[in-house]
């Protein structure tokens, strides 16, 4: 992606809504495929995160909702970036955006030492899911269709308490600097569900990245950070599997763009398999 990616209209926009003088693109961030996502810059060296969503996307306006309740005292302070700008109609160029802060680090998955990696994970899971619920936030864990094989087990697990959930927290959703966890982005999902939907999700990520003994590091860091473990992560596992089954293979961007090229979409596939197989087994 080179500059002219980001129209001057959207430079200009967001100069005004950020009262500098101008703003360059900078860089493109890797790792995800929703929205394009780019750094751009003012003269005095200041950085922010632009992301432009498709066309009548309403992610703009999820997460500005979000966005206005994770910092400050009592909610994730610095690990959560602050919304400096928005126009979640698309006036500017017919894409919804939003700029926010640029958070210290990068998105890696590729750490030196994979079980320490897990465990600040879980630490950080725990510490969203221990947030004051916002009830004007949706509901994510809905009743699938009669004829989903996703029903029976969300008929098992729909009674357990919501709580502040991402929706989307994998590795590649997180910022890190020198080895340590410093921001947790791409809110545009985030909504209400129990615990086990979040905890699932990254315990099967972890699986693909490295192996089931990273995604119980994961568990247990994240269970002694919230205070009680999380209940029926089995079956919560075979949820985010049956979630992940129609669709793993794209997923491959994500992964290779991060420096995994392994996890190509026959790599994600096979690793989805053996850890359905192992799920089935036990």
């Amino acid at each position: 992606m080179t500059s002219g990616s980001i129209s001057p209209a959207v430079l200009q926009w967001a100069a005004r809504q950020l009262a500098v003088t101008e703003l360059r693109w900078v860089r493109t961030l890797p790792g995800g495929t929703h929205a394009t996502t780019t750094v751009i810059g003012a003269s005095n060296r200041s950085e922010f995160v632009l992301r432009q969503f498709p066309p009548g996307d309403d992610a703009v306006r999820r997460e500005m909702r979000v966005l206005a309740s994770l910092g400050g005292l009592g909610g994730l302070g610095a690990l959560a970036p602050q919304l400096l700008a928005a126009d979640p109609a698309g006036t500017v160029n017919g894409c919804p955006l939003i700029v926010t802060t640029l958070l210290p680090g990068l998105a890696s998955i590729t750490p030196a030492d994979p079980q320490d990696f897990a465990r600040q994970l879980g630490a950080a899971l725990a510490r969203i899911h221990s947030l004051p619920v916002n009830p004007e936030l949706p509901d994510l864990f809905t009743e699938p269709a009669a004829d989903s094989p996703l029903h029976s087990v969300w008929h098992e697990l729909t009674n357990e308490p919501r709580v502040l959930t991402h929706n989307d927290f994998w590795s590649g959703n997180t910022v890190w600097l020198r080895g340590r966890l410093t921001g947790i982005v791409d809110w545009s999902g985030a909504g209400l569900a129990p615990r086990g939907y979040d905890l699932a999700w990254c315990r099967q990520d972890l699986v693909f990245l490295y192996d089931v003994t990273a995604a119980e590091e994961f568990t247990l860091a994240y269970d002694e950070a919230f205070g009680s473990p999380a209940p029926h992560v089995a079956r919560w596992d075979y949820f985010a599997a049956l979630k992940a089954y129609p669709r793993v293979e794209t997923w491959a961007p994500n992964y290779t763009d991060l420096g995994r090229a392994d996890l190509d979409g026959g790599g994600l596939r096979r690793r989805l398999t053996e850890w359905m197989l192992r799920l089935n087994a036990g």
